[in-house]
């Protein structure tokens, strides 16, 4: 066994101990030129055991590129975010890249600055950028954009920044099925409670069930539990009369579910309820809610796909940006409406 103290093995040392050249050594890494099997095995070997790591200032100056990539999330702890991080990290490290995480807490300008300058100083190659309820690029987001270091947009789409690809959720698609589904059960009174105002995932979910819904009531939450249960308190305080209710998530779904279970108002029986993303929580609530699930692993992975292909040919130029495909998922909480 390796004594774990012990300093990894350089690249000339692992190619001393398997007797090949140090060009070899670097093609087995790199996957770029073909080794032989048994060849490559016996380096890979030497490399666990003794633990050699590439020498990433030489290989930068020698490149001009970090291999590391940066990710911008508005909060780490978040579920949501996590997943669409855990995809970032999962395509860094099939494509061999490094990954800095970076929370922007809800897009805090000061924050983004400081990790907008590590792309202008070249610590990263490129960053996903994950907008949180910012409508529209800062200015800081701008220049970074114009410049030609490589940025993706994960998530959302930002007003401002067209020409930047990006990776999302087909969200009008997956609300137009919901407001469908909704309506094919009987029901012709919805209510909305939807994301932040002019997001454009808001904006998109919004219209997907208006078209089944043209005169929905729309009010806005924060995609937390606490603001469904606020809101679902509201409609009952003023009493307005709806049989279905469609939130821009699930959190806010279960949320209002809850507020109305606590009223007396039974789900489905008297109010159908509806969400979007399938997060783990919507299949164990009772009933089980109906909602769209979308792929959040998958828009991390395709974003730092997008990225790193922007990287390695040296511009986003040509780059498509990509809408995942989303799929209806019905369960317990949704049922015709009341005679």
């Amino acid at each position: 066994m390796t004594d774990a103290t012990a300093k990894p093995w350089t690249m000339q040392q692992i190619a001393a101990a398997a007797g090949v050249s140090v060009t070899t050594v670097s093609h087995t890494l790199s996957g770029k030129r073909p080794v032989n099997p048994e060849t490559a095995l016996r380096i890979r070997r030497l490399i666990d055991e003794f633990g050699y790591v590439p020498d990433a200032g030489a290989r930068q100056l020698k490149s001009g590129r970090s291999r590391m990539i940066g990710l911008a999330v508005p909060d780490i702890s978040h579920w949501y975010f996590g997943r669409i991080a855990r995809g970032v990290e999962e395509m860094a490290n099939e494509r061999d890249y490094g990954l800095i995480i970076c929370s922007t807490s809800n897009s805090d300008p000061r924050r983004e600055k400081r990790y907008f300058n590590l792309l202008r100083t070249r610590s990263i190659d490129g960053l996903v950028y994950t907008a949180s309820r910012e409508i529209a690029a800062t200015d800081e987001l701008m220049k970074i954009a114009e410049s030609s270091s490589p940025i993706v947009l994960a998530d959302e789409d930002v007003p401002g920044l067209d020409d930047v690809p990006s990776v999302t959720s087909t969200n009008y698609g997956g609300a137009q099925e919901l407001g469908r589904h909704l309506r094919d059960l009987g029901h012709t009174r919805a209510v909305i409670i939807a994301g932040y105002a002019g997001l454009h995932s808001t904006v998109q979910r919004v219209r997907g069930i208006r078209e089944s819904f043209p005169n929905a009531l729309v009010l806005h939450g924060d995609f937390e539990l606490a603001s469904g249960y606020a809101l679902a308190s509201d409609l009952l305080a003023n009493q307005v009369g709806f049989t279905a209710l469609f939130a821009s998530n699930d959190l806010m779904a279960i949320g209002a579910m809850r507020r109305l279970q606590e009223a007396g108002v039974r789900v489905p029986e008297d109010v159908s309820i509806v969400g979007f993303d399938d997060v783990d929580m919507a299949s164990v609530v009772s009933p089980g809610l109906t909602t769209v699930r979308q792929d959040m692993l998958g828009i991390g992975r395709q974003s730092a796909e997008l990225l790193i292909d922007a990287v390695e040919a040296g511009s986003t130029e040509g780059i498509q940006s990509i809408g995942l495909p989303v799929e209806l998922v019905i369960r317990g909480s949704t049922a015709p409406p009341p005679s």
